[in-house]
């Protein structure tokens, strides 16, 4: 039976306070994890080893849960299946302090946690879909939800340890699973808020060869390598703000500064993706992205690193919602969690696989400052390749058809 428009504006609500408390964890501990790993006596490139073991499994299971969950008659218990076990592994985490103990538990974190993204932006999309909103304003919430968390988790941390953020990960990631119990099924996400015919499955495989037969998916594809590549070396931030004299609590205020920054600019994504469409918008995040990291390049300081989050958090906002059309608007049949999971997690962990490791030697040998040269210049490719692949490509039949 259909959901009426009083349960889809109900299920939009909850699915807004999933977001809420699902970024709220990551915000929690994600400014702190490297600082975590370094308290314990990792070096960089133990850090990229752990990097590179969290590529490998995801790359193996993400499409599979991609996959799970597009054939799934209950998909969100898939979801919450994955959020419980994914705050059972950060829990276990917070109590090593061995190297391989600490790769074990990362294998399983990778293994139950891949597909939890795509599926969460379906069923985000889906809820959108029902009453017609935007993907970023259901992703607004999550940026609400992480800059309270961050600001918080920081000054816990300074008064206590690093693992307080690890618990507060696993205790938010839970409330998040119990808040999905509370929403009734929607119908599947489609590309548009109307509903589509169903149309049949298709294999791992031809998922894979549509792809490589779409010639705007295989451009974005190389962005992807290429961003996976030059930018890996990003998550030292913290270690280099550390580095510049910056407390747990200000790394945790910088976390907070940039996602509140995220908070109305998500809403204007939604805008300028209605406006100027995904591919444009794309671009738009990738010129903000580039600029950002040049401030840190060009001036290297805590101010340098606020106005570089400033940036950022409005390109990342651009990159959260244009992406996410992008591909949805491009994806072959009825296999939307399953492109999705391809595009955020399977290709770039095959590429992290080789990029973690190297970003790690590369931050033990010359330090941090050249990682973010590196990603400045992913971010300076990734606009070249989408204008002339795509923008340039969508021109085309344009200016042919004219006489």
């Amino acid at each position: 039976m259909e959901i009426t428009q009083k349960a889809s504006i109900r299920n939009l609500l909850l699915i807004r306070v999933y977001y809420f408390f699902y970024f709220g964890a990551m915000g929690a501990v994600s400014p702190f994890v490297n600082l975590f790993y370094i308290q314990n006596g990792l070096t960089g490139t133990q850090i990229g080893l752990l990097g590179t073991i969290s590529a490998l499994v995801g790359f193996l299971s993400a499409p599979v849960w991609g996959r799970l969950n597009d054939v799934a008659r209950r998909p969100r218990v898939v979801l919450q299946i994955a959020l419980c076990l994914n705050s059972l592994a950060y829990y276990l985490l917070s109590l090593q302090q061995a190297f391989l103990y600490m790769a074990i538990i990362i294998a399983f974190n990778a293994l139950v946690s891949s597909g939890i993204n795509p599926q969460s932006q379906t069923q985000a999309l889906a809820a959108a879909g029902e009453v017609g909103a935007g993907y970023g304003s259901i992703r607004m919430v999550g940026s609400i939800g992480y800059s309270i968390t961050a600001a918080v988790s920081g000054y816990l941390i300074q008064q206590t340890s690093l693992a307080t953020g690890f618990i507060g990960f696993a205790v938010l990631n839970v409330i998040s699973a119990i808040i999905l119990f509370t929403i009734r099924t929607p119908k599947k996400a489609s590309k548009s808020p109307q509903s589509t015919p169903a149309q049949p499955k298709i294999s791992m495989r031809q998922v894979f060869v549509e792809i490589t037969k779409n010639s705007e998916l295989m451009a974005y594809t190389v962005v992807v390598i290429v961003i996976s590549i030059l930018a890996n070396g990003v998550t030292f931030e913290s270690v280099y703000m550390q580095r510049l004299g910056a407390s747990e609590s200000l790394i945790g205020q910088l976390g907070t500064f940039g996602a509140l920054i995220e908070i109305p600019m998500m809403l204007l994504a939604d805008r300028v993706q209605r406006r100027k469409g995904s591919t444009l918008t794309l671009i738009y995040s990738f010129i903000f992205y580039a600029t950002g990291f040049s401030i840190i390049v060009i001036h290297p300081s805590i101010p340098s690193f606020f106005i570089f989050r400033f940036i950022n958090a409005i390109g990342f906002s651009l990159y959260a919602v244009s992406c996410t059309y992008f591909v949805v608007e491009r994806a072959p049949g009825q296999q939307i969690a399953t492109i999705l999971a391809v595009f955020s997690v399977t290709i770039s962990s095959i590429v992290n696989m080789i990029a973690s490791p190297i970003s790690g030697k590369l931050f033990d040998l010359v330090g941090p400052y050249w990682l973010f040269v590196n990603a400045m210049v992913g971010y300076i490719i990734a606009v070249a390749i989408i204008y002339f692949k795509v923008v340039r490509h969508e021109k085309t039949p344009l200016s042919e058809s004219r006489p």
